[in-house]
């Protein structure tokens, strides 16, 4: 612990002494330890120590007092108070200006001081502060405790810790979300505190590593402290302090702050914690119930409405279902490298922050959702009430940008139903169930498909299981797909372009950037192989349809086939 030279020179021991320079500097510079020096300094002076010095081994030299003066201000001390007597009888002017060039403390004692008894007063203050120091951590551990387990707020804790350490405080969750301040805060550091945090999530997502628990935020007034809130390797969330000098800290005042913030962090966490476990039963009750709706499962509407009262759900309004199944989450887990939790653990938290988020979003769009998250997919019936259509892709939107910026490595393929309204949740489920699966076989992840838009493929699913028509498919198709396997030539592509511009020869060779006569070579090709003429409407009626059926799946149940 420190005191300041200020306090030093206060001391009824040093009440003769004489401060000759660097008076200005006494209440800034404080004093780590206090300790006896002559010639040679070397390494024997710290920063931030009182040396003191009877100049034994620099008497009648100005050359080696001077010396012996710079290398103690150069090793950083906090001043240098000299006995005057037989040794040195008068502090020379050269070193005067030397100490006055360096803004340095310059003390002169009365010789009849003993060195031990300054050196007692001195370490005796500064264990006086650090039991001073202890005990307010003491009494701040206490009330923070206190303040947790009797469920008090978080504005309440950071206006308690504000009070206790002088700064302003800020405490935020592990997604940014402030949940505490302390008034006042100054709103520059709010800002710029969020833009820090929004570049680390940027760069690193939610998951980012441990491996800096301190970091320092430069605003308007000067320097604050983000420190991170973590136990058992999971971040729950951040602590800003406000309102440091320039930064960094030396060695003493770290560890004094690691101390004092380790038990601020530690409350905050057993905070989080007991709110983690009150949000999991109510999660799990809400999971059920939404799970429940979307499978038409509850056996009344007077159950489903006293269930969905319980919960402070609005059930009667119009809501449309969404359906997103998240992509690659294994990959996205091992490639965090630094957790050292296992993929369970971490599945299970990021699931919360997805259903979080997507009530979060919600709430900032003015509408209501229900939301859960089953089978690996996660389900949201939203409230709908103009251009629905818009309003789901909006709401997508929103969701994957935040999605992204909590972590970066997860994309997510989505879903929307047709049918929306007043108790249609089964219905409108299975819709956006469909679209996703349909979508993403289409379009690949990461992709947002609609049900109204997939007609044809819900026609060519429900065909599919037509075993009369998967053989006539094949009937056609085989030795078409033969020569193209032996050959390396995609007919099957060259019929498409050939059908999708109506039959116009040179529009086709100019996509295919094929030479017409290679082109009508193919088309012929196609003909012989498949016995099929492109000139009969009811041919190439059959030929496009079986064509669309392999493409749309049939490979599968061609394996089936051959098998």
């Amino acid at each position: 612990m420190t005191i300041t030279m200020n306090r030093v020179q206060s001391l009824e021991i040093l009440k003769s002494a004489v401060t000759r320079t660097g008076v200005s500097e006494l209440e800034k510079t404080t004093v780590d330890w206090v300790s006896v020096i002559e010639t040679p300094v070397e390494t024997f002076v710290r920063k931030n120590e009182l040396v003191l010095t009877t100049g034994v081994g620099c008497a009648n030299n100005e050359q080696t007092f001077y010396e012996f003066v710079k290398e103690i201000i150069e090793a950083g001390a906090s001043g240098l108070a000299i006995a005057i007597g037989p040794f040195v009888k008068v502090i020379p002017n050269s070193i005067i200006e030397l100490a006055n060039k360096h803004q340095f403390i310059l003390i002169e004692l009365d010789w009849s001081i003993r060195f031990s008894d300054i050196l007692e007063q001195v370490l005796a203050e500064i264990h006086e502060q650090k039991h001073l120091y202890l005990e307010k951590i003491e009494n701040i551990r206490k009330s923070l405790l206190e303040f947790i387990l009797s469920g008090k707020s978080l504005n309440l804790v950071a206006d308690h810790v504000a009070k206790s350490i002088d700064c302003g405080v800020l405490i935020a969750d592990k997604r940014g979300v402030i949940r505490g301040k302390s008034d006042p805060f100054p709103d520059d550091l709010s800002t710029k505190w969020a833009d820090f945090l929004h570049k680390q999530l940027e760069e690193d997502g939610i998951y980012h590593s441990l491996d800096q628990t301190f970091e320092w935020i430069e605003y308007d007034g000067g320097y604050a402290l983000q420190i991170t809130i973590h136990s058992s390797g999971n971040i729950q969330g951040y602590i800003v302090v406000g309102g440091f000098g320039a930064e960094p800290f030396s060695e003493e005042e770290h560890s004094e702050w690691v101390m004092l913030l380790e038990h601020v962090t530690t409350a905050v966490a057993i905070h989080f914690l007991h709110e983690q476990a009150a949000k999991e039963a109510e999660w799990r009750l809400r999971d059920d119930f939404v799970w429940e709706l979307s499978r038409d499962a509850i056996p009344s509407t007077e159950l489903m409405l006293s269930r969905a009262k319980s919960l402070n759900y609005q059930i009667n309004l119009p809501y449309i279902c969404l359906v997103g199944k998240p992509e690659q989450l294994e990959q996205s887990f091992r490639s965090m490298k630094h957790l050292s939790i296992t993929f369970d653990h971490w599945l299970h938290e990021w699931i919360r922050h997805m259903e979080e988020e997507a009530e979060s979003i919600a709430k900032s769009m003015a509408l209501k959702s229900m939301v859960t998250y089953q089978n690996e997919e996660l389900i949201i019936f939203l409230e709908v009430n103009h251009h629905v259509m818009e309003q789901a892709k909006t709401y997508i939107n929103k969701l994957q940008t935040r999605f992204q910026f909590l972590n970066p490595s997860i994309s997510i393929t989505w879903g929307i139903a047709k049918q929306y309204g007043y108790s249609c949740f089964g219905t409108s489920y299975q819709e956006a169930k469909k679209a996703l699966e349909i979508g993403r076989k289409r379009n690949g992840r990461n992709s947002i498909s609609v049900y109204a838009d997939t007609k044809v493929d819900r026609v060519m699913d429900n065909l599919l299981k037509n075993d009369e028509l998967i053989d006539i498919a094949k009937s056609i198709l085989d030795s078409l797909l033969r020569y193209a396997e032996e050959r390396q030539i995609d007919l099957l592509y060259t019929f498409t372009a050939y059908h999708h511009n109506h039959g116009n020869v040179s529009q086709t060779a100019r996509e295919l950037n094929l030479h017409r006569q290679s082109l009508l070579y193919r088309l012929r090709k196609i003909e012989s192989l498949t016995n099929c003429s492109l000139d009969d409407p009811d041919e190439l009626f059959l030929l496009d349809l079986s064509i669309r059926l392999w493409l749309h799946g049939m490979d599968m149940k061609e394996a089936e086939y051959r098998t």
